[in-house]
């Protein structure tokens, strides 16, 4: 009997301790996202984009992660978003952008994870919001190559002198 109390005792004693430890995607998280550190990029957890017809109907937010690679400007470009999921016409009221930068984005597709559904380029810098599905280093670095390809071969960053 003796032992078993000892046991009840040591099992309540090390419950919370098990309960802080991180679950395993939450390291593959961890990792994936110091990954995209390392690479320049940075990280914040945010809700998703929604289009008009979402915003409209007061859906449910869905929450993801926003990649963003900074830009260094003088002077503001024009801000731009673009879908990367297939939105009906006239349920996007986003600003477009130039057909330059849409070919480029297309070129650039398939570095992006299928899950991916916005890039956004705002004074700060290029963004990718995506969910982190089967996300691992490699994604992370062909992320990181699509957005500097698409900021080196658009001229979005002029560089500081």
């Amino acid at each position: 009997m003796a032992w078993l109390i000892g046991f009840a005792v040591i099992g309540f004693m090390l419950a919370p301790i098990m309960w802080i430890l991180p679950s395993r995607r939450q390291s593959q998280q961890a990792a994936v996202r110091a990954a995209a550190r390392a690479h320049g990029l940075s990280v914040k957890v945010v809700a998703m984009p929604k289009s008009r017809r979402e915003r409209v109907r007061r859906e449910e937010d869905v929450f993801g992660v926003c990649y963003t690679r900074s830009v260094h400007n003088k002077k503001p470009l024009p801000t731009w978003k673009c879908w990367l999921l297939d939105i009906p016409e006239g349920e996007d009221d986003l600003e477009p952008c130039s057909p330059e930068i849409l070919m480029l984005i297309t070129e650039c597709r398939n570095l992006l994870p299928n899950d991916a559904t916005m890039l956004e380029f705002t004074p700060i810098g290029l963004h990718v919001y995506w969910r982190e599905r089967q996300a691992d280093e490699k994604v992370v670095a062909d992320i990181a190559l699509c957005l500097n390809t698409i900021i080196e071969k658009g001229r979005l960053e002029i560089a500081p002198r």
